[in-house]
């Protein structure tokens, strides 16, 4: 190219990840060399500040304890996936640090976190189109290659950054993998899930099944259990079950049930019976048909169980997570968690 100019001129271009900035290098009618700059795109900590501590010490102090406290209990040997919760880390952190004090980190290279979509419409899979995630711990690097990979795969799509930054489901349990993995070298392959039917949920699973057999993968889905009461449209309750957030509790312990057996078909059965409101059912789904596809032994034990508050009047709300608690100043409501561990079986 042959360009008349005196000044540095610069043009920008999509990629997949970040941007391609281009630097003309020449004079006035020289022929112009460009200088290819990837223009590096980090996914800010946007929730850090409100959903959780924003300063580094205040923070790693926290986690530092609640890890200390559930590592003499959560014992599960070599962990392949975790299932743990979302929330604000003043209600769930006791509970997801079940789930990440049994995690080695020497023995990974990446890990592949799934999340629901709260605010997005979505009916695939939507990849990063960041290269690094921050956390006030410090930046993960984002797997590039990987992400390149399932972008050419029928499903998948990009987020926005926006999209991104906006949801939290991914975000809450960024900061607990930096954590446990400190200096120890990974990549994170973050994945919001959308709404899915049965069929998807079997596709996708096929697909991560490759990445589930791979020894220095790690995968972490994000999601709550039983959101109950008004606020979420959601309340069946039947008294000869005892106590609401007894009920509640009967009510996820089934679910949970299908979940440590592997069973994605009675998993599903499961939610079309009881509609129970768990938000990550879509990334649960797709990791119980990865386990299917492999044909591989695996071991999945609830390791901890909490409800944001134990209801007993119909009038008020509750959420059952992954060992998350929840409240509100002017309703009541709770939310149940479970933190899942799941190993190869020897």
């Amino acid at each position: 190219f042959f360009f008349n100019a005196t000044a540095t001129t610069e043009i920008y271009t999509r990629s997949l990840v970040g941007s391609v900035r281009c630097v003309q290098e020449t004079g006035t009618w020289g022929l112009l060399k460009w200088r290819m700059e990837k223009k590096e795109m980090t996914r800010k900590a946007t929730h850090a500040g409100s959903w959780y501590d924003k300063n580094p010490e205040t923070l790693e102090g926290k986690l530092e304890a609640c890890i200390k406290a559930a590592e003499v209990k959560a014992k599960a040997g070599f962990v392949k996936l975790l299932i743990g919760p979302h929330a604000g880390y003043e209600y769930c952190l006791k509970t997801s640090a079940w789930a990440y004090a049994n995690i080695d980190p020497t023995k990974y290279k990446r890990v592949i976190l799934l999340g629901p979509s709260h605010f997005t419409t979505l009916d695939g899979c939507a990849l990063s189109k960041c290269s690094s995630y921050e956390t006030p711990l410090g930046g993960i690097e984002i797997d590039t290659e990987t992400v390149a990979t399932l972008s050419k795969t029928a499903g998948f799509s990009f987020m926005t950054k926006k999209d991104d930054e906006r949801e939290h489901s991914l975000e809450m349990h960024v900061p607990l993998i930096k954590k446990v993995f400190n200096t120890s070298p990974f990549k994170l392959v973050p994945i919001m899930v959308g709404s899915l039917g049965v069929k998807e949920e079997k596709k996708f699973g096929d697909i991560f099944a490759s990445f589930l057999k791979d020894k220095e993968t790690l995968f972490v889905a994000s999601s709550d259990f039983c959101h109950w009461g008004e606020n979420f449209d959601y309340a069946p309750y039947n008294p000869k079950e005892g106590k609401i957030y007894e009920y509640i509790e009967k009510l996820d312990r089934r679910g949970i049930a299908e979940i440590e057996a592997n069973n994605p078909e009675g998993f599903s059965k499961y939610l079309r019976e009881t509609d129970n409101t768990i938000c990550g059912r879509h990334a649960i789904s797709i990791l119980l048909n990865s386990i299917k596809s492999t044909g591989a032994k695996f071991e999945t034990k609830c390791v901890a169980y909490s409800q944001s508050e134990r209801l007993t009047d119909p009038s008020d709300s509750s959420v059952s997570l992954s060992l998350i608690h929840i409240s509100e100043p002017t309703r009541r409501y709770a939310t149940s968690y479970a933190v899942f561990c799941l190993k190869k079986k020897k």
